[in-house]
């Protein structure tokens, strides 16, 4: 029996979110998934996931893992699971991992992407991938804001609603922001993530970057842990899960 881990990609914008939702008869990620790697490897499996992006967020690197004694190689397999899979959703690699391994307790750093298209009028194209802000950003007070909060925080503020981790306090590694012309993309570093906690930060930095609010205000957040500081919620579309790391 092999212990075999995917890389898998998605938009999310068609997707209740990635985790199964059984027995509600809702399009998941997950749900999906699981449904056609049992239709190619002939069995039931149990799906272990990396982590779960909420409804809207889009992965290149999402990681889950499975074991089956399937004789298909392992070359082959993203091919023959995508052939049950609909265009917005694909496996791209399938390697044999440990018999021990976990995709989610393994997992060392992940990499979130945000991206902005700052324009005054929205790109049809672009909406799918892209939260569109039609208002004028600067950029070196948003850096300046998010540099703040690298290290280790409490971020109880940062908390998307019903979600109640045993732990809220967390380090983030690194955030690097970079504008080139009408887009920003803002990479984010960390072990981990609280829910929403990306976008909660992002829907603050756009108010700063807009002028709405002091740079310091998200640090300052780490420090009142009230939600109420930060302002809304930044939308889903513009967050990409791009890599989850083991090593």
């Amino acid at each position: 029996m092999r212990n075999i881990l995917l890389t898998v990609s998605y938009d999310g914008s068609d997707f209740h979110g990635y985790q199964d939702q059984y027995p509600k008869k809702l399009r998941t990620v997950e749900g999906l998934l699981k449904t056609a790697i049992r239709e190619t490897v002939g069995h039931d499996i149990v799906l272990q996931s990396a982590g779960r992006t909420d409804k809207g967020v889009h992965a290149m690197g999402q990681r889950a893992n499975f074991r089956s004694d399937t004789p298909i190689d392992l070359g082959n397999l993203p091919k023959v699971i995508n052939y049950h899979l609909p265009k917005d959703l694909s496996v791209t690699e399938a390697v044999e991992v440990p018999e021990d391994f976990h995709s989610r307790y393994g997992a060392k750093r992940k990499h979130y992407k945000y991206r902005i298209y700052n324009r005054r009028n929205r790109n049809g194209f672009l909406d799918r991938a892209y939260t569109h802000v039609s208002f004028p950003l600067d950029e070196e007070r948003m850096r300046e804001a998010l540099k703040a909060i690298e290290g280790f925080h409490d971020f109880s503020a940062f908390i998307g609603r019903y979600a109640s981790p045993s732990n809220p306090k967390r380090a983030i590694d690194r955030i690097e922001l970079v504008r080139r012309g009408d887009f920003i993309e803002t990479d984010f570093y960390a072990e981990s993530f609280l829910k929403n906690q990306i976008r909660i930060i992002m829907g603050c930095a756009i108010e700063i970057g807009r002028g709405l609010k002091p740079t310091d205000q998200l640090l300052k957040a780490t420090r009142t842990l009230e939600r109420g500081d930060l302002g809304p919620t930044a939308p889903a579309e513009g967050l990409i899960l791009v890599s989850i790391d083991y090593d």
